[in-house]
């Protein structure tokens, strides 16, 4: 079929456009909602201001670890089992933050909470590629875009609210359960890239380029 869109009825590409946009939030419940603990965290670990800092620095490097992991994954696996794999890893990550009490911990955390986070938001635009064309295509990016910009604005207030009822763990919490969420919602996700037209090359390749 040349337009794959028209396989996509209205109710679930609304459902998909929760779920994309929810996935690409990811990006913003990492760093955003986390940024106004900042001190709790300083005084909580008894260490400097610039290695607690360097938290926002180790998940922005594990984003961008993350892409080009998922990325190449998700062509040769499909797009669910690639978003799946990257939720439970940061599902497994933010659970260890929260008990973590050493600074070095987090840090190697946050970089693989980063790249637990990176899968979502990079698989989100290759699904919506995989089932829509032309205008549709361009519609959905823009919404799922909104969505990222949304977020991005609100959760720095939401992260400082958090911080001052529960304290720094409790935003951890609240990532917990957004994961949660978006892992029921990848789950009913049917897979978008079918077997034929996955790609059969070596993923890692791309990771050779730096070694």
């Amino acid at each position: 079929m040349s337009n794959q869109s028209t396989t996509v009825t209205s109710r679930y590409k609304r459902y998909l456009l929760l779920t994309l946009g929810l996935l690409t939030t990811l990006g913003p419940f990492v760093n955003n909602m986390y940024s106004p603990c900042l001190p709790q965290m300083e005084a909580y670990f008894h260490t400097t201001r610039q290695l607690v800092q360097a938290s926002l620095t180790a998940a922005m490097f594990g984003l961008a670890a993350g892409q080009l992991l998922f990325g190449p994954l998700s062509d040769k696996y499909g797009r669910r089992a690639p978003i799946i794999a990257s939720l439970v890893l940061f599902l497994a990550s933010t659970i260890a933050i929260i008990f973590t009490t050493s600074i070095e911990v987090l840090l190697a955390l946050r970089f693989v909470q980063g790249m637990g986070a990176a899968g979502g938001i990079v698989i989100a635009r290759s699904v919506a590629a995989d089932l829509f064309k032309g205008r549709e295509l361009i519609a959905m990016i823009g919404l799922i875009g909104a969505a990222n910009g949304v977020a991005a604005v609100i959760l720095p207030m939401a992260g400082g609210k958090l911080a001052q009822m529960g304290g720094w763990q409790l935003i951890f919490v609240v990532l917990i359960a957004v994961a949660l969420l978006m892992m029921v919602c990848t789950l009913l996700m049917r897979e978008s890239l079918p077997r034929e037209r996955r790609e059969r090359g070596n993923v890692f390749a791309v990771f050779g380029l730096f070694w």
